[in-house]
C-alpha cells in the first residue's frame, strides 16, 4: 500500500487552478485557497475502510490520505482519533432520533488544534523548515509550540493579552519565542511582516496548505465513526473557519473514493454575538464577511475579527445547507454545564457554543426530529477554567452533613 499519495498543491484563486510543487513550502494569501490534491483513483485502488481499520489508534491512521512523505517518521503525541460519543439524554431533550459529540478534547494539549501541527510540522520537517511564525488567539499557539519543541522547530506565537493561560503556559513550558499583543485585529500584519523580515514561514490559517490537511482527519473519522455513513448536521464552532472547511474537504475526498454515499452534511456554524462576521454576513446574504469592529467575546478561540476562511464556509453553506448562529456569552456558558451535566462532556465554552446553535436551528425548523446530528466539541473545559464560574462547595466536618 503506497502511503504517500500527495501529488500537487493547488491555489484554486479564481478559476486558474494553478499547481505548486509541494516539495517547497508555500504562504500564500488565505485568498488564494492553497489545497492538497492526492492521487484518489490510486488510493481506491490499493486502499480499503478494511485497512484504514486497521491503522492505529491516531490520526495517522489515514496516512494515504495526508501529505507526509515518510508515516514512519511523523512527530506524534498520539492525537487523534478521538471518540465520537452519542449523546442520547441531550438528543431526548431536543427531541432528535440521533446526537452525537465528537470530544476534542482528548487531544494531547486539549483541543483539536493537535491535528493540524501534527501534520504540518510533520510535513516542514521533512522540507527543512527551521522557523514558522503565526497569530492565534490560544490553544494553535500552545499546540504548535509542543509539536514544534518535540521536531527542534522553531514557532514564534502571536497571542492576545487576554490569552487563557493554561495556552500561554504551554508556549512558556516550551521555550518558544511568544509575543503578546493588545490590538488583535493588527496581529496578522505584524506576523506577516515580522515574517518578510525575518525569511520564517508564515503559517496564519489558510496561509500553507497541510494545517487544514491535519484538520480533516475530524471529518474522516466522523465518517469512519459512523460506519462510513453521513450524518445529516454538522455544528462547528467557528473562528477562522479552517475547521469547517477541513472537514467537508474529508467528506468530498471520500466520496469520489466512494467509501460513503449520498449528498454532504449541512454545515451549520456558531460564533459569539461579539465577533459573529460569519452569522452577519449570512444573514445578508453576502459571500464574504466583512470585518467586525469591536471584540466582545470570552479569551480562547473564536476571535476572529476578519476570518480568512469566511468566504469558503459561506460557500459550503450555500451549496450543501445549513446556516449560521450567533449565541450569547451566557447561553455558551449554561450549555458548558448542560453537556457536563446530561453527557459527562467537559467542553470549553467555544464548542458549548453548538448546542444553543443546536437548539436555536431547532426553534427555526432548521433541523428535523429524524435527522442525525454531530456537534464538534473542539476542546476540553480545561483549557478555559478562569472564564468559568468559580465551584462551591461546603466543607465538612462530620458525615453526617455529606447528603445526596
Amino acid at each position: 500500500m503506497k502511503s504517500h499519495n500527495m501529488t500537487y498543491l493547488t491555489c484554486i484563486e479564481g478559476a486558474d487552478g494553478k499547481r505548486l510543487d509541494p516539495k517547497v513550502p508555500h504562504s500564500v494569501s488565505p485568498s488564494a485557497e492553497l489545497r492538497a490534491r492526492y492521487d484518489l483513483d490510486r488510493i481506491r485502488r490499493e486502499v480499503s475502510p478494511r485497512d484504514i481499520a486497521q491503522g492505529p489508534a491516531t490520526l495517522w491512521r489515514y496516512a494515504p490520505l495526508l501529505p507526509v512523505e515518510n508515516p514512519q517518521r511523523v512527530l506524534s503525541l498520539g492525537e487523534g482519533y478521538t471518540p465520537l460519543l452519542p449523546a442520547r439524554r441531550l438528543a431526548r431533550k431536543l427531541g432528535l432520533a440521533e446526537l452525537a459529540l465528537k470530544d476534542e478534547g482528548r487531544n494531547p494539549s486539549g483541543t483539536f488544534k493537535d491535528r493540524g501541527a501534527a501534520v504540518a510540522v510533520s510535513c516542514y520537517a521533512e522540507l527543512g523548515v527551521k522557523t514558522v511564525a503565526h497569530n492565534s488567539s490560544g490553544n494553535a499557539g500552545g499546540s504548535w509550540s509542543l509539536y514544534a519543541a518535540r521536531t527542534g522547530l522553531t514557532c514564534v506565537n502571536l497571542l492576545p493579552t487576554d490569552v487563557q493561560p493554561a495556552s500561554l503556559q504551554h508556549c512558556r513550558a516550551t521555550g518558544q519565542p511568544t509575543y503578546l499583543t493588545e490590538n488583535w485585529h493588527e496581529a496578522g500584519r505584524l506576523i506577516a511582516e515580522a515574517c518578510e523580515r525575518n525569511g520564517w514561514l508564515n503559517i496564519c490559517t489558510l496561509r500553507e496548505p497541510y494545517r487544514l490537511e491535519g484538520k480533516k482527519t475530524m471529518g474522516l473519522e466522523i465518517a469512519e465513526q459512523s460506519g462510513w455513513k453521513m450524518p445529516d448536521a454538522v455544528f462547528y464552532p467557528m473562528g477562522g473557519g479552517l475547521g469547517a472547511i477541513a472537514i467537508w474537504k474529508a467528506f468530498d475526498e471520500l466520496r469520489q473514493l466512494g467509501w460513503v454515499e449520498g449528498k454532504l452534511p449541512r454545515l451549520y456554524v456558531t460564533q459569539y454575538e461579539g465577533c459573529a462576521p460569519a452569522v452577519k454576513a449570512f444573514e445578508e446574504g453576502r459571500a464574504e464577511c466583512a470585518p467586525w469592529g469591536r471584540i466582545d467575546i470570552p479569551p480562547g478561540g473564536l476571535k476572529s475579527p476578519n476570518p480568512p476562511g469566511g468566504r469558503a464556509v459561506l460557500k459550503l453553506i450555500r451549496e450543501h445547507g445549513g446556516g449560521a448562529v450567533a449565541v450569547a456569552t451566557d447561553e455558551a456558558l449554561a450549555a458548558i454545564d448542560e453537556l457536563a451535566r446530561e453527557e459527562g462532556v467537559f467542553a470549553c465554552p467555544e464548542s458549548a457554543t453548538t448546542l444553543v446553535g443546536l437548539r436555536k436551528a431547532i426553534a427555526r425548523g432548521w433541523i428535523a426530529p429524524h435527522e442525525r446530528v454531530v456537534l464538534v466539541v473542539t476542546g476540553s473545559g480545561l483549557k478555559s477554567i478562569p472564564t468559568l464560574e468559580k465551584p462551591s462547595a461546603l466543607v465538612v466536618t462530620t458525615s453526617d452533613a455529606i447528603v445526596a
